[in-house]
């Protein structure tokens, strides 16, 4: 009898209270929604908004520019600034002083004296970049003397006096080397005797320089060239000889 009784009450039980089944995706609430895809294409940044990759490049130092060295034998220009140079060797002692009136354009003054010919030199040099020749920084110059020669025939038995003008077209090619300036100068001097009547020398010379800053206002380097001297008319030591130099320079930066 009590079996009886508990098979009914297991009945009625599962007629009230149904097992639970199982919800498939089509049957889910309502209020619950899948969440959204990824869109295929993200949207780009806005035209002026800052990306991680530009905030880098904004972030990194630019590079430092060269650091100043004024010469007045290389091919770059002064700048505006204004520099000095002296020099002393065989064969001759000088001095010059140049100004950049522009950022392109220098021009200045110099004295010479050879003392193996007691020829003197004083006048005005012009230089102008003309910009790049491969790896080197090329100028254009031109220098205009007074000549004077004094007569000494202390090396040359042949010299005599004479006056003139004396004419320097020039080019000039440099680049920074070795924690100094190297530079390579091919100069055509063209020299206008006028003290015995016409008489001409042409002595083209080519030469090698190198300055390296001894202090930072303060450069100490050497110059090294061959030439050829020959000429015409009453000029003094016109038969052709080879000419050498060997000169050490010193430049100061003035501005």
């Amino acid at each position: 009898m009590l079996a009886t009784i508990a098979a009914l009450q297991l009945v009625l039980l599962s007629q009230v209270a149904p097992p639970p089944r199982e919800v498939t995706p089509d049957e889910k609430p309502a209020g619950e929604s899948a969440p959204p895809a990824a869109p295929e294409n993200p949207p780009l940044p806005e035209k002026g908004a800052s990306t991680p990759a530009a905030a880098a490049s904004a972030a990194s130092p630019a590079a430092p520019a060269r650091p100043r060295q004024l010469s007045l034998l290389s091919g770059e220009s002064l700048g505006g600034g204004s520099t000095a140079m002296a020099w002393a060797g065989w064969k001759s002692l000088g001095i010059a002083y140049a100004q950049g009136i522009t950022k392109q354009d220098d021009l200045g003054g110099f004295l010479d004296f050879d003392w193996s010919t007691t020829e003197l030199r004083l006048g005005a040099l012009y230089r102008r970049p003309l910009g790049e020749a491969g790896v080197f920084d090329m100028a254009g110059r031109l220098s205009v003397a007074w000549y004077q020669n004094f007569g000494a025939t202390w090396v040359h038995d042949e010299n005599h006096t004479d006056r003139g003008i004396e004419f320097v077209p020039g080019l000039s090619l440099s680049k920074r080397a070795s924690g100094g300036l190297f530079s390579m100068l091919a100069e055509a001097p063209l020299t206008i005797t006028t003290k015995y009547g016409s008489g001409l020398l042409f002595s083209p010379r080519f030469s090698l320089a190198y300055e390296a800053p001894l202090y930072p206002e303060v450069t100490l380097g050497a110059r090294l060239g061959v030439g050829y001297r020959a000429g015409s008319g009453d000029a003094p030591l016109k038969d052709g000889q080879a000419e050498f130099m060997f000169l050490v320079l010193a430049t100061y930066q003035l501005l």
